[in-house]
């Protein structure tokens, strides 16, 4: 169960992205896009991924009561009674709308309306929105739609274009409109996390399990950004070099986008905590952390930054890697620049953990 719904929480973001990207390529004209194909079988495919993998946390919460008021009442409770359960049912009726139209080659704009519901669902059903309903609803749906619309272009001209026509068209456009999906996409990001860890509590957080991932999301995110720039950069490479073939670095940055989908995805599984002190007393710290601290953690309230020479030799380290992400672009080695972001992911969280002042 632990390593089946992180599982199906990224191939959940996968399907719709690929959805998602498919409907809002079809709304830019041909001129300004590679030409891409995609078989209605693969989209059909997703669609029926959403029904099934959206159903990954409505497993988790029957499991988690299932145990006290048996199987069949969890069942039943979940599927009425709660939001992720509602949502779920939802979804299906969406996805199964969405089949249809997708079957009958229907309208742009009707896919994009069931999409649309099934992302206001994925909103309705976050746990922001348990907490502070509109505020949840919103910023969770507008947090989960960009993100899956950057994603998906990405996913498609990097996987699905057949042809090198075209990119320097596309990436002018596409630019601009990712450096505004990454603005949105931050301030929406930090409404979720302030609803759920205070700014003050965010680095005694890093005890817990689930501090642990968001700081890991956080850190992966800067290689994606990283990337995001080179591929910027590539606009003017590809209308000056004909030759030069810009789909390698867009599947590289796919990839890294993976990771941070990783990340979302384990984050989604832990339980938030709104009391870090609380937590921490109650439920322990989290092992891991304890171990390579080398100390048991009973209290955050002395839980602080501070300089050491090996944290950071680490944190250089790190920048030193972020900066060949760079430096191997003149070199078009994608495979390399992304091994360097993994590089850069574990040398920049080993070096912050080891900043903890306990």
């Amino acid at each position: 169960m632990n390593i089946f719904i992180p599982l199906a929480e990224i191939a959940n973001y996968i399907v719709f992205s690929i959805l998602v990207g498919y409907v809002a390529l079809q709304f830019v004209p041909d001129s300004y896009k590679p030409k891409i194909s995609i078989s209605k079988r693969s989209l059909l495919l997703s669609t029926l991924g959403i029904y099934i993998f959206t159903l990954g946390p409505v497993v988790q919460t029957i499991s988690y009561f299932s145990d006290s008021v048996g199987l069949t009442l969890a069942i039943y409770s979940v599927l009425t009674d709660f939001q992720v359960g509602k949502a779920w049912m939802f979804i299906g009726f969406m996805s199964v709308f969405l089949w249809m139209t997708i079957l009958l080659n229907g309208s742009k704009y009707l896919q994009a309306l069931w999409l649309l519901l099934m992302v206001l669902a994925v909103g309705y059903s976050s746990h922001v929105a348990s907490l502070s309903f509109w505020v949840g609803l919103f910023a969770h749906s507008i947090h989960f739609l960009i993100v899956t619309l950057w994603t998906g272009i990405l996913i498609h001209v990097a996987w699905f274009s057949k042809d090198k026509q075209k990119w320097s068209q596309f990436l002018r456009w596409f630019t601009p409109f990712a450096i505004v999906c990454v603005i949105i996409i931050g301030i929406s990001g930090l409404i979720l996390m302030f609803n759920v860890v205070e700014p003050k509590d965010y680095v005694k957080s890093w005890v817990l399990p689930y501090g642990q991932m968001l700081l890991l999301k956080h850190i992966s995110i800067i290689p994606v950004l990283v990337f995001a720039f080179i591929n910027g950069v590539l606009a003017k490479k590809a209308a000056t070099i004909p030759s030069f073939n810009p789909r390698p670095w867009i599947k590289a940055e796919s990839f890294i986008i993976l990771i941070v989908f990783y990340f979302t995805s384990v984050l989604g599984t832990l339980s938030p905590p709104h009391e870090v002190e609380f937590t921490v007393r109650s439920e322990g710290a989290s092992k891991w952390v304890e171990w390579l601290l080398g100390k048991d953690i009973l209290t955050t309230l002395n839980i602080g930054l501070t300089t050491n020479f090996h944290a950071v030799f680490l944190i250089m380290i790190s920048l030193i890697f972020l900066a060949m992400i760079v430096s191997s672009f003149k070199k078009v080695k994608p495979i390399i620049a992304v091994f360097f972001g993994c590089s850069f992911i574990f040398a920049m969280y080993f070096g912050l953990m080891l900043t903890m002042n306990l």
